[in-house]
């Protein structure tokens, strides 16, 4: 699971959310990669739905300059830093500073162009349950120039914390991203299908035992058929698995190589990183900061690169997702 990262900021909509100020710090600085690259344990079982449901759809980016390249997302839970790396595929080129989201119980959910203006915004949930945190229950949008905050715009709020938002992709193909959902207590998953920032549906999918965590939708097409797929991580077990997506529904299962669980690893960034058209896999340790890129081949493992590391385990990386 995602641990405590439950995070976002003093967001403004209007009279709801009110962004504060917030003076803008300096990114995660990389460091020289260290050790080897993760490697694969081995294949494993995919992860299969309970049951089945019901879709086709452009698949969105995460390139924040219009460079062509794929970037990251990284927040810093004890500061309220944010940051993007700007990347020339797998290749650290610098690191952009974002505004600061101070209120700990913000969290970087998702990435997406929400109103079709071309760049990329940053979608948030506020997930954490504690006395004096009144925005509990909000999410909201990030609408994006490049780099540069726009402005903040709210979506629908939900109220029971046990709904995390665990990635963004068009699952409909309508051009706008559509927000993928989990259950932490129960195992139920769904998507909102999206109009921009307008909810306009809702699709329920399969549910999934709660050993299994979704970690990212977004870039990642990996059967090539037009529809985003979702990634998922077995936390007990350290099985790796990827939902195939026809549209809104769930096709097949695609089991990846494992990694041993409860050592630090999580997939936390999905995208063609490599320029090969296919979507590859960013994890990070959380224990050591080392950050590794899985090539793929569809949902073959090809090859692992090693990237920099950032030492400071504060930061967290946040997407694409």
């Amino acid at each position: 699971m995602h641990r405590n990262r439950l995070s976002y900021l003093s967001l403004v909509f209007a009279a709801l959310l009110a962004l504060p100020a917030s003076a803008v710090v300096p990114g995660p600085n990389p460091e020289p990669a260290q050790g080897p690259a993760l490697q694969p344990d081995g294949g494993v079982r995919a992860v299969q739905g309970d049951s089945q449901v019901s879709g086709g759809g452009a698949v969105l980016n995460s390139d924040f300059n219009g460079d062509g390249s794929l970037d990251i997302v990284w927040r810093n839970y004890t500061t309220g830093a944010n940051a993007v790396w700007l990347l020339n595929g797998p290749n650290f080129v610098s690191s952009v500073a974002l505004p600061s989201v101070t209120n700990p119980g913000w969290f970087i959910a998702a990435t997406g162009d929400f109103n079709a203006d071309g760049n990329v915004d940053i979608l948030w949930r506020n997930n954490l349950v504690q006395p004096g945190n009144t925005q509990q229950g909000l999410n909201s949008v990030w609408l994006m120039d490049g780099t540069n905050f726009v402005s903040s715009v709210s979506l629908t709020a939900v109220s029971d914390s046990n709904w995390r938002i665990r990635g963004a992709g068009d699952f409909n193909g309508d051009g706008s991203p559509d927000i993928v959902w989990r259950n932490f207590a129960t195992g139920a998953n769904v998507l909102w299908l999206m109009n921009g920032v307008t909810l306009t549906s809702t699709v329920s999918l399969p549910p999934v035992s709660l050993d299994w965590v979704i970690y990212g939708s977004g870039d990642a097409d990996y059967d090539n058929n037009g529809t985003p797929d979702i990634v998922w991580r077995n936390t007990k077990t350290g099985a790796n698995s990827i939902w195939l997506m026809n549209g809104t529904t769930y096709s097949a299962s695609a089991a990846l190589p494992a990694v041993t669980p409860n050592i630090g690893w999580e997939p936390n960034a999905f995208g063609d990183y490599t320029g090969d058209g296919k979507p590859d896999i960013i994890w990070r340790n959380f224990r050591t900061g080392v950050n590794t890129l899985w090539q793929l081949d569809g949902t073959n493992f090809t090859m692992s690169l090693s990237l920099p590391s950032v030492g400071d385990l504060n930061w967290e990386l946040e997407g694409p997702r």
